[in-house]
C-alpha cells in the first residue's frame, strides 16, 4: 500500500513538472544584421525563441531619450527567423543616435541596440519624388512643391544652416527638368539635394 502511494506521488510530481515546463516562458533573443546603419539602409534583424507558443510578439524601437515607436505586433511561427523592415531609415523620421530594439513574447523579453549615423549623403523618402513628378508635369502648384522642399530643409535632410520660411515661393520653371529627372531616377537624391542647396543659397529659388 505504501509503495503504491509513493508511486502515485512520484507520478503526480512528474506530471506537474511537465505542466510547469510546458507553460514556462520561452527564452528569446534578438540581434540586428549590423551595429551601425546609414540613412537609406533597411533595418534587418534576427529573432530566435526556444519554444513557439502561439502568442503574439510585440516589437518596438526606442531612442536614447526613451521615445518609442509604439508596439508593433509580430506573429512568430518558427523558432528562428530573419526580418527586414519595409521602409529604410530617413532623417525625416530618425535622428542620428543610438536606438534600442526590444521584443516581448509570451512573458519574456529581449533587447539589442544599434546606431544610425549621418554620413552627409542626402537620402530623400520616395513620397517626395511623387510630389516632384506631379509638379514637373504641372499637376501640383509651386506652393505645395515649395512646402515639400522646405520640409526637407527644415528636417535637415537637405542641409541649409539657418534657413527660414520665406513666406513666399519662387521656383524657376527650368528646375522642373531636374525634378522630373530626379523623380524617375535619372539623377540621385544626393545630386538633386545639392542642386536645391545651391538654388536656395543663391536665392534663385525661394521657398
Amino acid at each position: 500500500m505504501k509503495f503504491a502511494i509513493m508511486v502515485s506521488i512520484v507520478v503526480a510530481v512528474a506530471f506537474l513538472g511537465l505542466i510547469g515546463a510546458s507553460y514556462a516562458s520561452p527564452e528569446i533573443s534578438i540581434s540586428t544584421s549590423k551595429p551601425v546603419y546609414q540613412y537609406g539602409d533597411d533595418l534587418s534583424f534576427s529573432v530566435t525563441v526556444s519554444n513557439v507558443t502561439g502568442d503574439m510578439a510585440t516589437l518596438e524601437i526606442v531612442d536614447q531619450s526613451n521615445q518609442s515607436s509604439g508596439p508593433i505586433p509580430m506573429t512568430i511561427t518558427k523558432s528562428a527567423f530573419n526580418f527586414t523592415a519595409p521602409y529604410p531609415f530617413y532623417k525625416t523620421t530618425y535622428a542620428p543616435g543610438t536606438y534600442f530594439l526590444k521584443i516581448q513574447y509570451a512573458g519574456t523579453s529581449a533587447a539589442t541596440n544599434f546606431q544610425i549615423v549621418d554620413t552627409g549623403d542626402i537620402v530623400i523618402p520616395p513620397q517626395f519624388k511623387e510630389v516632384a513628378s506631379s509638379w514637373a508635369q504641372n499637376q501640383t502648384s509651386d506652393k505645395l512643391f515649395g512646402e515639400n522642399i522646405f520640409y526637407l530643409v527644415n528636417s535637415g535632410t537637405i542641409k541649409m544652416g539657418g534657413y527660414h520660411d520665406q513666406n513666399m515661393t519662387s521656383i524657376p520653371s527650368w528646375f522642373k527638368n531636374d525634378a522630373l529627372w530626379w523623380s524617375n531616377g535619372s539623377i540621385s537624391d544626393n545630386d538633386f539635394g545639392h542642386v536645391v542647396q545651391y538654388l536656395l543659397e543663391s536665392k534663385i529659388m525661394i521657398v
